[in-house]
């Protein structure tokens, strides 16, 4: 290496070895310049920088309870046989003053509401429904599910049985409670426990 590199200073050395390795740092900024010959009027040199800024898209859908806990909503239905009326017990040739009308089955109150939370930045937020299949037939119809919704997380449906798309708000926060209601006529009824699972989906487009 020549005796004029050395003569040099130590950023010109720096940048004329980094050359020799072909690791100078490309320009990234941009240069004009504005001459007048005449040395008089107004001259100007322009340069621009590009800013860029990148957002990560987010969604985030919590029912219930947070993590993978996947709560259950569940309702036992009783039976009372008339006239007495008279809850029967577990057991067998079980004696009973029935009057021969139809007992009465009735579902049990409803299960508590659920805590509901959901969130995005994308430009479009939708939550949807799925019911999957029932465990048997014989027992309740999707329909038969409604929904009580406090709050501003609105539910994908009425009812079980009519999932459908629902938009919500972007860059707001949306919760409230969802408090599942069982209908229908539990004494048309086939015996059995029916077990059943509900998807909810939020989509952020």
């Amino acid at each position: 290496m020549s005796r004029r590199l050395f003569n040099t200073s130590p950023v010109a050395r720096t940048l004329a070895l980094l050359a020799c390795f072909g690791t100078v740092p490309a320009a990234l900024a941009e240069s004009t310049y504005g001459y007048a010959a005449a040395g008089a009027g107004t001259v100007t040199a322009t340069a621009r920088v590009n800013l860029s800024v990148t957002v990560p898209k987010l969604i985030l859908l919590r029912i219930g309870s947070a993590n993978a806990v996947v709560d259950t909503a569940s309702w036992t239905v009783g039976a009372s046989i008339p006239a007495g009326p008279t809850v029967p017990v577990n057991g067998n040739n079980t004696a009973v003053n029935w009057n021969g009308a139809a007992p009465t089955l009735t579902a049990s109150a409803s299960p508590a509401a659920l805590n509901v939370f959901a969130w995005t930045n994308a430009t479009t937020g939708t939550i949807n429904c799925a019911l999957g299949a029932w465990s048997q037939a014989g027992g309740p119809a999707n329909a038969n599910f409604t929904v009580t919704v406090t709050g501003t997380l609105a539910h994908p449906g009425a009812n079980l049985g009519a999932c459908a798309s629902a938009g919500f708000t972007s860059n707001t926060l949306l919760s409230g409670t969802w408090q599942y209601v069982l209908g229908g006529t539990p004494g048309t009824w086939a015996a059995g426990v029916y077990t059943n699972v509900v998807t909810y989906t939020a989509t952020g487009v």
